[in-house]
């Protein structure tokens, strides 16, 4: 959850604000500076009334855009537009006239903030990191150039891995900037119940959405039948499985179910690692719904999706990989570590994209891109963290390659940061297992 600073002299005003955006942030409240120096460590974002200091808080916001990178919104007076402008001119990213409306709209004002906010510095990176690639690949394609063949025929050889690799990612930028990749699309279905659920339908719309694919119903009605939801009665239409398994869990084994027709490729040589992928996704996913509930996180639903997509960039990847390969565009992978390094380096980035592409929210794909490189976001945020940890409790409940010395000391870490104790993991690790075992999935 993302900490906001609130400054503002009048405390009821801070009280009220405070109400307003408790259910979507942690709320920090100041009333007063004595201009000394600020620690702002942890801080996402500043709210800032023009009443909290007597220079309308431009000496607060001078101080806070001069030492730290954090973005400020302004309450500016309905009167004095000027103000604005000079908020703006000192560093303010955006600014809200008070009026009679600022409480209806500030919370949507603060969380469009932060997204912006967020791309932005993402953006920096990308850029930065794209130039980092392009200047290694242009000086290995220069001294290529520069060297002398030992003979006038030189025998055609085999690419070493990183020049395979180096290949691989221009060739899967240039196309996929041309058009000329097919795209995966996320299964409609999620988008459809997921509005129905928004809109509070009965039973009778969310059934009938439901039947429409045989594959989901008799899956859904599978699970409710299994030994982890199962009673003495089963389930053997669509309605008795949702009101065994509850809306909200019924909802996220349809995310499930949907999902895992995306983790398949016509190259029979990637189909095993597309089925351990989605096994992996299946258990981040669960363990990251889990992780949202003990830290008390307001929306572990949400959590649980993003646990489901962290890896998506390595699915794409894969699909794009295996095209390319079809039409004999670049050679396979000389190894399946080779493919497995190519994966780990360029999943986030190519993840974000996708989901950006679905047009899904900036949040979750902030997590597709950092879930493994949480030094490099501009903002880790608790669903990033739960994400972060989820997905290295699945790799160690059996669910991907756990490195038992380096993973065991980033579990540590990243669950303090989240708030939970060694007794928690415990517990998420018998309770993910158990899921994995008992829920009647097929990871065929």
């Amino acid at each position: 959850m993302n900490r906001v600073l609130v400054c503002n002299s009048q405390r009821g005003e801070l009280e009220a604000i405070q109400e307003v955006l408790r259910n979507s942030y942690a709320v920090h409240l100041m009333s007063s500076w004595d201009k000394a120096p600020l620690n702002l460590q942890g801080v996402d974002a500043i709210v800032l009334d023009v009443n909290f200091t007597p220079a309308q808080g431009l000496d607060f916001l001078m101080e806070v855009c001069s030492n730290h990178y954090i973005p400020v919104l302004l309450i500016s007076p309905p009167d004095d537009p000027q103000c604005a402008i000079e908020a703006r001119r000192i560093g303010a990213f955006n600014y809200c006239v008070k009026t009679e409306r600022l409480y209806s709209v500030l919370e949507m004002a603060v969380r469009e903030m932060i997204f912006a906010y967020n791309d932005q510095q993402e953006l920096k990176h990308t850029i930065m990191a794209l130039k980092a690639r392009i200047a290694i690949l242009e000086g290995q394609l220069k001294e290529k150039t520069t060297q002398t063949p030992a003979t006038p025929v030189a025998a055609k050889t085999q690419p070493n891995s990183q020049q395979q690799r180096a290949s691989m990612l221009q060739e899967i930028a240039k196309r996929l900037n041309n058009g000329e990749i097919n795209l995966p699309s996320l299964p409609s279905i999620s988008y459809e119940l997921e509005e129905l659920v928004r809109q509070d339908a009965g039973m009778d719309a969310i059934a009938t959405l439901l039947r429409k694919d045989m594959v989901i119903s008799a899956k859904l009605i599978s699970v409710a039948n299994s030994p982890r939801y199962g009673g003495l009665r089963q389930s053997s239409t669509v309605e008795q499985a949702i009101n065994v398994l509850g809306l909200n869990t019924s909802k996220e084994f349809v995310d499930i179910i949907a999902n895992r027709a995306l983790y398949m490729a016509r190259n029979p040589q990637y189909q095993q690692i597309l089925k351990d992928l989605w096994k992996h996704g299946v258990a981040c996913a669960h363990a990251s719904y889990l992780i949202a509930q003990l830290a008390k996180l307001s929306r572990p639903r949400e959590v649980f999706f993003m646990g489901l997509m962290h890896d998506i960039g390595k699915l794409f990847l894969i699909q794009v990989i295996s095209e390319l390969q079809a039409r004999n565009v670049i050679d396979p992978p000389s190894s399946k570590k080779s493919l497995d390094d190519f994966l780990e380096k360029h999943h986030g980035l190519f993840g974000r994209k996708l989901l950006e592409i679905w047009k899904l929210p900036s949040e979750i794909a902030v997590v597709a891109q950092f879930h493994e490189a949480l030094e490099q976001a501009t903002t880790v945020t608790r669903e990033l963290l739960a994400v972060a940890l989820g997905n290295l409790l699945a790799k160690r409940a059996g669910y991907g390659q756990y490195n038992l010395k380096k993973d065991d000391a980033e579990v540590e870490r990243t669950a303090k940061s989240i708030g939970l104790e060694p007794a928690h993991i415990q517990k998420v690790l018998k309770e993910l297992v158990a899921f994995m075992e008992e829920t009647g999935l097929s990871f065929d």
